[in-house]
């Protein structure tokens, strides 16, 4: 602080009360921004919330440069840049007075339901999953989107994430905070470990659904979240950023521009959330407390409001596994006999009636 003074030319007692001026000050903006942001989650999170006033009254918030900074840390490193070139670690070292400036931007886009055309196209690259290379049918599709785009939405997903996670049933664990595929292992190992301890009868279905990502409807998405009690403006300023969408692709060293008419897009945060709401949309609708336990027949129904939202059932790995007590019969989809199999590699782990690990610890073996 010496050295300070002295190359200022001003006095030792000068430059302390400037600090301590200068100290108070940011405690004070401090202290209003996070008073603003309990305000923001209080507005977003209250569980008293009615969904025809909110929608009809809702007022988005204004955009915190704390948003703004805590959805730039929660972005991941080494990414591929978008259309815009600029990568994560780009925007982890801009100055405050940029995260000022994409918080008064991003309040603008919110309020008025608008967004930069630029962030309304994206690159899509395929990547190489599995099986005969000559088959496009194996390639996953990735959109490379503008950085500055993924951003805006992981503010909205931070605003609206928890509204989302509240729709969902504790049945559910995918895509939600807390949870992983090691909760639906343990689930499912434990149903089989009940089953042989009390000799139940175990009928076990596992369902994959074909490029489901791709092609689910962007309409089926937004009434969901309508009904899940997302706020209108929110809902409306995602059915801008999904609406006239274009991608690039060069599948021949040619490039070919695509309009997006369906889909939800990988390699955005917001997106298993988006499906996952789409989805437990869809099981709200299906009633199956009237099935009881017939499997063929709750395979059906879910085929079938699976096709309202255009979402189809993989058949070649919809499979179905039971144990010895259960008596043989044939399980068909459509007319279409839907295969059995002795195990069945569920996210990730390789899971069979007697619950021996010995397969799985082998399987992974081979793939080291």
């Amino acid at each position: 602080m010496n050295r300070i003074a002295s190359d200022l030319n001003i006095s030792r007692q000068t430059i302390q009360k400037i600090a301590k001026r200068d100290f108070k000050l940011n405690n004070y903006q401090l202290c209003r921004d996070m008073k603003r942001s309990r305000a923001v989650e209080f507005e977003i999170h209250s569980p008293l919330r009615n969904a025809s006033n909110m929608q009809d009254e809702y007022i988005a918030p204004s955009v915190l440069p704390s948003e703004i900074r805590h959805a730039i840390t929660s972005m991941k490193n080494c990414t591929a840049p978008g259309p815009d070139r600029i990568k994560p670690e780009h925007l982890k070292s801009i100055q405050p007075v940029i995260i000022k400036t994409l918080a008064r931007l991003f309040t603008r886009y919110l309020s008025e339901c608008k967004v930069p055309t630029s962030w309304k196209t994206s690159k899509t690259v395929l990547l190489y999953k599995k099986g005969d290379p000559d088959d496009i049918g194996i390639y996953r599709p990735i959109c490379l989107l503008s950085v500055i785009y993924k951003l805006f939405t992981r503010v909205i997903l931070n605003r609206i994430g928890r509204i989302l996670d509240e729709g969902q049933p504790c049945e559910q664990a995918g895509f939600w905070r807390g949870f992983s595929t090691i909760d639906h292992i343990h689930t499912l190992t434990r149903l089989i470990e009940v089953s042989r301890e009390y000799n139940m009868p175990l009928f076990l279905t596992f369902i994959d659904l074909k490029k489901a990502f791709n092609t689910v409807e962007t309409e089926a998405v937004i009434e969901a979240l309508g009904n899940q009690g997302v706020p209108t403006q929110y809902i409306r300023m995602l059915r801008e950023l999904y609406d006239s969408f274009t991608t690039r692709i060069s599948p021949f060293y040619k490039e070919v521009i695509v309009n997006m008419k369906r889909g939800v897009r990988q390699g955005d945060t917001i997106s298993p959330k988006l499906f996952g709401a789409a989805l437990e949309n869809i099981m709200r609708c299906s009633e199956w407390e009237d099935l009881g336990v017939k499997a063929e027949r709750m395979l059906a129904e879910f085929d079938s409001a699976c096709g309202k939202i255009g979402l189809r059932l993989n058949l070649t790995k919809t499979m179905f596994m039971k144990n010895g007590l259960v008596p043989d019969a044939p399980f068909t989809l459509n007319g279409t006999n839907i295969s059995e199999c002795s195990s069945y590699v569920y996210l990730g782990r390789e899971v069979n009636m007697m619950n021996d690990l010995a397969p799985e610890l082998c399987r992974r073996k081979r793939a080291a």
